[in-house]
């Protein structure tokens, strides 16, 4: 259903590598998981109250507060797609974690919220009467959540979005919690133990935790968190495959959203290169970083001591003169 909709709104929908089209694609799932959980809000909390249970109300509101948190995916994704302007200069792409930020405070005070009327329910000593129909609603939610949280699974692997994933965690969290208010509603009926109260506790705890990690992430990442050593690596790798560069210091790469690196480093050069050769070598450099990294590098040159003789290299020299020339025509 997801790719459908997806070729239907999202040109070039399967370009994942495209920011605007992976952003566009956190969008439209974010509409189709408040969709579904405006429709579960709805029927758990008219069967919660009317069987008198804490834990189907809970979780009723815990699917309020999944439809908030879409909606602030939704958001996020939509402001992380304005182009760069004056002002942010290196676009609008961490606009994506300072949602996620928010959207982990917003699960912790729910989880915290369910948990004081899972306690309030306990001590009033309130019988909960299931029926039926209150166990099909259930039922039913525990499905509409195995397809939300298949779908942003997927997502999450493909775009590597903090969004996706929270919804992700909370489908997860919704399908184990509804599934013990069902253990718990049949416990309760068969051998008269009241188990919903503790059950309306579990699930205040399953949707806390979540929301303390996606805050703790958060905040990392807008601290300024390093990037994966991978990418630094490559990078190095990349940098010292030639016969001019002796060495690099003060690599500096920074993240401004999904997709979108930039950095800068200092390069150990020898000497007895000209100015030409040596922009046109670190112009090859930028264009290989850019393509095979996906990251915007500066690089700021440092003659060494170093003196390079060599047949090989004095070929590799007029190679890149040549390469220079030709470019300097070409513009």
């Amino acid at each position: 259903m997801f790719n459908f909709f997806a070729s239907k709104f999202i040109k070039d929908y399967k370009n994942i590598e495209n920011p605007y089209t992976r952003l566009k694609l956190i969008s439209l799932s974010s509409t189709i998981a408040i969709i579904i959980n405006i429709i579960l809000v709805i029927f758990k909390l008219s069967v919660g109250y009317a069987s008198n249970s804490s834990a189907i109300v809970n979780d009723g509101f815990n699917n309020l507060s999944d439809t908030v948190v879409s909606l602030m995916a939704l958001f996020g994704s939509k402001f992380s797609q304005k182009p760069a302007d004056k002002e942010h200069p290196f676009g609008h792409g961490r606009s994506e974690s300072i949602i996620s930020l928010l959207v982990g405070i917003l699960i912790m005070y729910v989880g915290a919220k369910l948990f004081i009327n899972a306690l309030h329910h306990y001590a009033l000593e309130d019988q909960t009467e299931f029926n039926l129909i209150a166990i099909l609603v259930l039922i039913l939610s525990i499905v509409a959540k195995f397809y939300i949280y298949f779908l942003n699974k997927r997502l999450y692997n493909q775009l590597d979005s903090d969004l996706n994933f929270g919804v992700m965690v909370d489908a997860r969290n919704d399908i184990l919690a509804t599934t013990g208010i069902i253990i718990g509603a049949i416990l309760e009926s068969k051998f008269n133990i009241r188990v919903d109260a503790l059950m309306g506790l579990i699930l205040a705890c399953f949707v806390f935790k979540p929301g303390l990690d996606l805050f703790k992430d958060s905040i990392e990442y807008l601290i300024g968190q390093r990037v994966d050593p991978e990418i630094e690596k490559k990078v190095g790798e990349i940098l010292m495959d030639n016969n001019f560069i002796v060495g690099y210091h003060n690599l500096h790469i920074h993240e401004y959203g999904k997709g979108h690196l930039d950095g800068s480093v200092d390069v150990e050069i020898s000497q007895n290169l000209s100015l030409l050769v040596a922009h046109q070598l670190i112009t090859n450099i930028q264009k290989e970083v850019k393509d095979k990294v996906g990251l915007n590098l500066s690089i700021h040159l440092d003659p060494t001591y170093t003196i390079l003789i060599d047949e090989e290299i004095d070929k590799q020299i007029k190679q890149l003169e040549k390469q220079a020339k030709n470019d300097y025509e070409d513009f």
